[in-house]
């Protein structure tokens, strides 16, 4: 009988134990420093539509891609004669982006309008960690050049063809589905030409100042629902008559099948680098002259 007293006595002292070193495990657990881990794919492009996103080429690696704009989808220049815009190539860009390292990438490009002639650079300043910093921080510069013919003597000084972009990329990836961006972007051209809002009397400027929002949206392991819109400070485009503009915004599906990456969107600029589309967006959404665009991007491993 004492044997069995001191048996039970014995499990319910070893029991104790165990579930008091459980708890101080805890407690020492609860202390420890968490090991933190950068954040991973909160794009799946380096662009979203026009806009860019935090992402990077990879180191050695290049990213070639197609952009097209057709025309308006419907209003005055859409519609069936049209081809609901099909009939239309409003812009086409070919890109190329390289991975000089995995923070640095620089790229070059050249779209329909104008000519136009890009090159980039976008480095990563710092990157989303979990349980730590909350946001990824890019920074992002561009060059275009405009070699069209010169048929109004505009570009009798060379350097009026030139236009440069800055942005400061700010994401957040808020959960495996939701990823927000925000872009303060600046944009100067070296030449414009002095026209005045009728209304307002707020000229030209060859500054333009315009923040850019972002969301995507994951609805499938391969599909996100994609968004960006911008709103651009300029007194001379407010409500101008004579050269109307309205904030350029766009909505689009993606699609990642290996190693692509396909895009349809809906947007009312023709434009696609920084200097097209924030500076020159006299389309409306509310008129029907929204345009049906597509991006395809192929990754290359140049060195290995």
């Amino acid at each position: 009988m004492m044997n069995t007293k001191f048996f039970a006595a014995f499990l319910v002292f070893v029991s104790g134990a165990v579930s008091a070193q459980d708890s101080l495990m805890d407690i020492l657990n609860d202390g420890a420093p968490v090991e933190k881990q950068k954040v991973f794919a909160t794009f799946k492009s380096t662009y979203l539509i026009n806009a860019q996103t935090n992402e990077t080429v990879k180191r050695g690696t290049l990213d070639f891609r197609i952009t097209h704009r057709f025309g308006d989808v419907a209003g005055s220049s859409g519609g069936v004669h049209n081809f609901y815009g099909f009939d239309n190539a409003s812009n086409i860009r070919f890109s190329f982006d390289y991975g000089i390292t995995d923070r640095l990438q620089v790229g070059i490009g050249r779209s329909k309008i104008n000519e136009n002639i890009d090159a980039s650079v976008k480095y990563k300043i710092m990157e989303q960690v979990e349980h730590g910093f909350p946001v990824s921080i890019v920074g992002y510069a561009n060059v275009v050049c405009t070699p069209k013919l010169d048929l109004n003597n505009e570009f009798l000084d060379p350097l009026n063809r030139l236009s440069f972009s800055y942005q400061l990329i700010a994401t957040s990836k808020i959960s495996r589905y939701l990823s927000l961006e925000l872009l303060p972007t600046y944009v100067h051209r070296n030449m414009v030409h002095a026209a005045v809002n009728t209304i307002n009397g707020a000229a030209e400027t060859n500054d333009i100042f315009s923040m850019g929002v972002v969301g995507r949206l994951k609805v499938t392991r391969s599909m996100a629902l994609i968004a960006e819109y911008f709103y651009t400070a300029s007194a001379f485009r407010m409500n101008n008559p004579s050269n109307p503009y309205y904030m350029p915004l766009g909505v689009g599906i993606e699609i990642e099948t290996g190693g692509h990456v396909f895009q349809f969107n809906l947007t009312n600029g023709e434009g696609i680098v920084n200097q097209d589309f924030i500076i020159a967006s006299p389309d409306s959404w509310l008129k029907g002259q929204y345009k049906l665009g597509f991006t395809i991007s192929r990754v290359f491993g140049v060195v290995r």
